[in-house]
């Protein structure tokens, strides 16, 4: 029965994600009124949310089971994206993005400790990386494949706001699959401890090694890069002239980039080596910036491809490598942890990155972000390898 979990994660996570607004969700935001200082202060508004939420919803998934709380999450999901279609203002979205952010907090490190609590319950001989990897190749391709239904029906006269109804009608999708989903057995922590588990939380997370201190700040800037950068893709391509009609086919490419490089991290890692994989995780966002920061046509798509390349294998060997070294009794807590970290330093980026495209244009917004993660490349990358090289020959 476990073993079932995991196809059903995989459909979860394919729904969750097939949004056939997500392509032009951009000019929907532009069209109720708003900019881009705003567009990027509504996904601040839905950091902070995550960033409130992240590590509670964590421990109460650790403390009250996987099952209950991504119901909860797929709930108020589902509420708030049928908000969309009836948002014409800054509030509703903003109430919108709030709503989807405590969803947000309640899946993000549950679905990734379900996946390997049912793998370690079940006894099951599968690579942790290979069905993590896995599990993240059908969130892309969720999207990859709604982008293309989105650029059919827009192809068909439908407007955005009606891409915005069909997004909330799918929506609720995930959560009936989610009442399919068994409990595994696993170690829990006392519910009547909490300081207790604070403790043991903090000890497991920050003191335990170097090593991982150093994975969940890479993974955190990791993952921050390609936020922001997803969220200039639709601008940057308006500045290109490039119609919106468009735009979901060059998001499923985008989506299918990231869905490859996803699923095939674990043969990369291990044909490679994991330095040459975090050497690549890291440099792409760098190449990624100053390659737009340079380019005024169509062929700037390559550069949005290698942020994707980027997600799709630093995602799962980021998480791989925390989730392999934190315990089952506060797996979700860790995964919330490393979410919280991006979100915290979303709120105050995210604004100003949208602040600089819309007064300094989108090429210097994004040359200075390309300066920025080399620097990051430099004083938070090269340490993470230097000490997984001692720890290498220490082992």
């Amino acid at each position: 029965m476990l073993e079932k979990n995991i196809p059903k994660l995989y459909l979860i996570k394919f729904f969750t994600m097939f949004l056939v607004l997500m392509p032009v969700i951009v000019p929907f935001f532009l069209s109720a009124g708003i900019d881009m200082k705003e567009v990027y202060l509504l996904q601040s508004i839905f950091a902070v949310t995550v960033f409130i939420c992240e590590v509670p919803s964590g421990y109460i998934s650790d403390l009250l089971g996987r099952k209950n709380t991504m119901v909860a999450a797929h709930v108020l999901k589902a509420i708030g994206f049928s908000l969309f279609p009836f948002a014409e203002n800054f509030t509703v979205l903003a109430i919108a993005e709030v709503i989807l952010g405590i969803a947000v907090s309640l899946s993000s490190g549950t679905d990734t400790a379900l996946i390997y609590d049912t793998l370690e319950a079940s006894g099951s001989k599968k690579a942790h990386i290979k069905i993590l990897g896995k599990s993240l190749y059908y969130i892309t391709l969720g999207e990859a494949c709604a982008s293309l239904v989105g650029s059919v029906l827009l192809l068909l006269a439908f407007t955005v706001k009606d891409l915005a109804i069909i997004s909330a009608i799918i929506s609720w999708v995930p959560l009936f699959i989610c009442f399919g989903l068994v409990e595994p057995e696993r170690q829990k922590m006392s519910p009547k401890t909490h300081k207790e588990n604070a403790k043991y939380i903090w000890s497991g997370m920050f003191k335990q090694s170097r090593l991982l201190n150093l994975i969940l700040l890479n993974s955190v800037f990791s993952f921050l890069g390609t936020l922001l950068a997803v969220w200039m893709f639709q601008k940057y391509w308006q500045e290109i002239n490039i119609p919106i009609v468009y735009f979901g086919f060059l998001w499923a490419g985008t989506n299918l980039a990231a869905s490859l490089a996803s699923k095939n991290a674990h043969k990369v890692e291990k044909k490679i080596g994991s330095v040459a994989t975090l050497v690549i995780v890291g440099v792409l966002p760098v190449i990624g910036f100053f390659g737009i920061s340079l380019t005024d046509h169509i062929l700037g798509f390559s550069f949005c491809l290698l942020f994707q390349v980027c997600r799709g294998i630093g995602q799962v060997v980021y998480k791989d490598a925390l989730n392999k070294r934190v315990t089952t009794d506060f797996r979700a807590t860790a995964n919330s942890i490393m979410q919280m970290g991006v979100r915290i330093l979303f709120v105050p980026l995210g604004p100003l990155f949208g602040y600089l495209i819309d007064n300094q244009g989108v090429y210097i917004a994004n040359r200075t972000l390309g300066i920025a993660y080399a620097t990051i490349f430099v004083l938070v990358l090269i340490p993470l390898l230097r000490e997984r090289k001692n720890f290498m020959k220490i082992n």
